[in-house]
């Protein structure tokens, strides 16, 4: 079949990017012929609809008006703004689409970034009898910025087309599936986010060696990989709380050896690495000063990240920082599904993960081995606690992981070996020849 993946954009390191890149790499190992389309497509090749684009400067100012404030806009003239911008881009589908057995629609169905894009599509696949899935990774009911719609025409378009029912739906987790069906009256197929646990292991090497020296890390000291962008909801603070709790005991192992082969000395750092994008600077500034009340070392060095690594402008990719780690930290309250959990079981490496909600709903059952910060964060003067006796335990727990070999070979093959069966390429691979049997 000829297959298209759609979505407002392609070829970046959003979570929606990356797991369009997985399907097509396991539909054309499938036989199927399979393309993007997207408003940017970055570094990919693809159909190109700008107007489409996440960034369109037309949409952002109808998106504003429709579901903030209309200010000196009437209620006529943002049905007309919406239905001009839909006609737009209905006539570069017209241009440039080619003609598909299946269209995947990521996310422009379900939530409302772009109305006029929804209407538009909506027209084009009814004309041309295209069949359609919608790819849902997020809903606009459950987003703060389109919970007031300022038009009974902005409300019709929610409650018509977003997403159409007669559509199939795919979402990412079971809690986006009740959803769903709560909220819209309609089922849905889980695709859960995978990873290609088949690929060539991340190891330490000459050159990412490198980050060590470029961050001023000694080779005795203790990284913890912090590998998200730096934004609230990933509650970086509970980590800096945990290595807090860590550094008051370090101490007590000088002259020991931790499961990576690093001996402790006297002046043995714990260090938190942070290389992801800093995208919220009033969450990072109050995560600098969280680090000099705990005392804890953390390095921020996204300038040192870039997609694939460029050893002559002396950068590294994301899979560099987790091959020199020696245990990653993923405290979020909220995620989609979790990528970054999916690529520390890969890197095998120990993890300290916060229970969110669909770790606990979803992922939980299948038996991983972590250490848990709980379920049960509270949101205070701007930063999430936990209980200080969840955080003391944590920290007692990754010690022992750390200073045990055994224990902790034996928690990252099984891990390891967990992703492979549940998260797999193989596992989209069998999920995927199901929905595409239409």
């Amino acid at each position: 079949m000829k297959i298209g993946l759609m979505h407002f954009r392609v070829g970046e390191t959003d979570g929606v990017s990356l797991e369009m890149k997985k399907w097509k790499i396991v539909l054309e190992k499938q036989g199927h012929e399979v393309h993007f389309i997207a408003g940017t497509l970055g570094k990919e090749e693809g159909i190109k609809i700008p107007l489409l684009a996440y960034e369109e400067p037309r949409n952002l100012e109808i998106r504003q008006r429709a579901f903030q404030s209309l200010e000196d806009w009437a209620k006529d003239k943002l049905k007309n703004e919406i239905d001009k911008l839909a006609e737009d881009i209905y006539i570069e589908l017209k241009e440039k689409m080619e003609d598909f057995d299946i269209v995947v629609v990521n996310n422009i169905f379900s939530l409302a970034h772009n109305l006029s894009a929804a209407i538009a599509l909506n027209r084009y696949f009814k004309e041309n009898n295209t069949k359609v899935i919608g790819h849902h990774h997020d809903f606009y009911w459950e987003r703060d910025f389109y919970s007031n719609p300022t038009s009974e025409y902005v409300k019709e378009i929610l409650e018509n087309i977003m997403p159409p029912r007669e559509i199939k739906h795919v979402v990412i987790n079971s809690l986006a599936q009740e959803s769903l069906k709560n909220f819209k009256g309609v089922d849905s197929t889980i695709v859960p986010n995978v990873f290609d646990f088949e690929a060539h292991l991340w190891e330490k090497d000459s050159y990412n060696s490198k980050i060590l020296e470029k961050t001023g890390i000694k080779e005795n000291d203790i990284v913890f990989l912090q590998a998200t962008r730096v934004v609230k909801r990933k509650a970086i603070e509970l980590a800096i709380d945990t290595l807090s709790e860590l550094q008051k005991n370090i101490k007590n192992y000088v002259g020991k050896e931790i499961y990576t082969g690093k001996k402790i000395s006297e002046d043995s750092k714990i260090i938190l690495l942070m290389p992801g994008l800093d995208e919220e600077p009033s969450y990072k500034e109050l995560l600098i000063k969280h680090t000099k009340d705990k005392q804890v070392n953390t390095i921020f060095c996204n300038e040192l990240l870039e997609e694939i690594r460029d050893e002559e402008k002396g950068t590294f990719s994301l899979w560099d920082f987790y091959a020199i780690s020696d245990f990653i930290t993923y405290p979020s309250v909220l995620e989609g599904f979790g990528n970054q959990f999916l690529e520390g079981l890969f890197a095998k490496k120990p993890l300290l993960v916060y229970e969110y909600p669909v770790y606990e709903k979803d992922i939980k059952k299948n038996g991983f081995d972590i250490v848990s910060l709980g379920n049960n964060a509270t949101y205070i003067n701007n930063k999430y606690e936990i209980d200080n006796s969840i955080i003391k335990n944590a920290a007692s727990k990754i010690l022992e992981i750390l200073f045990d070999n055994e224990r902790a070979k034996n928690i990252i093959e099984k891990n390891f070996e967990l992703g492979k069966k549940f998260y797999s390429y193989q596992t989209l691979d069998i999920i995927l020849k199901k929905i595409f049997d239409l």
